[in-house]
């Protein structure tokens, strides 16, 4: 019997020719083209969003100390007494970073600053902490301080990315750091009577010394001053009072919700300093503000403002010298301590605002809403009040 045997030709294996591979390269080219921009743009709005929650616990913070404190706000610098091995003294014109400590769950960092500051030189130098010395030899970086799209504060020894509203600051002034007027209280951020508001020529330079003419500080000049921004530095100024910035101020003013408390500075420099350690610059990295025009006796210059209102809220530039420099992300290349909010989120910057709720301002907003956002107590002086809608 025959058998019969099956005949099968073997196919040939047919590979990819090159022509197929270069378009599967294309399509995976074209693919990974479209997927990199997604995730670039996910890990902004990560960042985004870890940005606004550290800013949001410094909010929460602020808030815990009032509590803690009978209402009161941290001033935007104040005096911190401290006794340890090298004596007994003060941390002069230590900022509103150094007085939340507590409120962080960071009272530890807090005494260890005060049992490692020492004498700046001389017995009549204020103690202060050297900065970026850190505590106990380490430098010290606090992640709730800093955005991480701020890569000058973000992981460096004291970095700081948030400032708070120190209200509207004279011109003379604005973002100084080597003036002689104010090297000596650490920069422009206001004691309350720096601005003669009521052009009845009684105004200070420094917060301390008097100029004009009468004895005694303008009480009126305080009230208007202190209703244009939240923090304020503490003062010992003759017969007056330091005006210490609060919660209630703000909810019987212009409302918590329609006051801002905090933003962001990409010019904000280390928060563990003081007056005594910082080079000219003392504090005045701490907060921003709106650049106000002034005359040389710091008076409102005429048409801006009238005495003892701020319901003329308009034509906020300075044409002679740098206009709207306290606009929002304006000139991004500014040096530290230029007082105005900034970021390198696209279109604006994170803020908190009095009742700790956080918002995205954007750098387009109206500057009449954006000054009357800085205002904690306009509307007592004839000034609309805001809504949700105009922001």
């Amino acid at each position: 019997m025959t058998r019969l045997r099956l005949s099968t030709k073997r196919q040939p294996r047919r590979g990819f020719t090159l022509i197929e591979l270069l378009v599967v390269i294309s399509i995976i080219a074209v693919l990974a083209s479209l997927i990199a921009p997604a995730v670039q743009s996910a890990r902004r709005a990560a960042r985004k969003l870890e940005c606004l929650n550290n800013i949001r616990q410094v909010g929460l913070a602020m808030v815990a100390f009032s509590s803690n404190t009978g209402g009161g706000l941290p001033y935007l610098t104040s005096d911190i007494p401290i006794s340890n091995a090298n004596g007994t003294g003060f941390i002069y014109g230590a900022g509103w970073p150094m007085q939340l400590l507590p409120a962080l769950d960071a009272t530890a960092i807090l005494k260890n600053i005060k049992s490692n500051a020492v004498v700046a030189g001389g017995s009549a130098a204020p103690y202060s902490f050297a900065i970026n010395s850190g505590v106990n030899g380490e430098n010290v970086w606090l992640p709730v301080f800093t955005c991480p799209d701020d890569a000058d504060s973000f992981r460096q020894p004291g970095g700081l990315s948030f400032v708070v509203n120190a209200g509207f600051i004279p011109s003379t002034i604005w973002g100084a750091s080597t003036n002689p007027e104010t090297v000596a209280v650490g920069g422009p951020f206001l004691q309350p009577y720096l601005i003669d508001w009521n052009a009845d020529s009684r105004y200070s330079l420094d917060g301390i010394s008097l100029q004009g003419s009468g004895s005694t500080f303008d009480g009126q000049d305080q009230a208007v001053q202190t209703a244009t921004g939240v923090f304020c530095r503490a003062t010992a100024a003759p017969n007056s009072n330091s005006f210490q910035p609060s919660l209630d101020y703000l909810s019987t003013g212009d409302g918590t919700g329609s006051t801002l408390m905090l933003t962001e500075n990409l010019n904000a420099g280390p928060w563990n300093g003081s007056l005594g350690s910082q080079n000219g610059y003392g504090v005045n990295q701490l907060g921003f503000g709106l650049r106000l025009p002034v005359s040389g006796s710091y008076q409102v210059t005429s048409g801006l403002f009238t005495p003892q209102t701020l319901a003329t809220i308009a034509g906020f530039s300075d044409p002679a010298t740098n206009p709207d420099q306290w606009v929002i992300n304006r000139n991004l290349s500014a040096p530290i301590g230029t007082p105005r909010p900034s970021s390198q989120h696209s279109g604006g910057v994170n803020a908190i605002m009095g009742d700790g709720a956080g918002r995205f301002i954007s750098e387009t907003v109206d500057k009449n809403v954006y000054a009357k956002l800085l205002t904690s107590n306009g509307v007592n002086f004839g000034e609309r009040t805001l809504n949700g809608r105009d922001y």
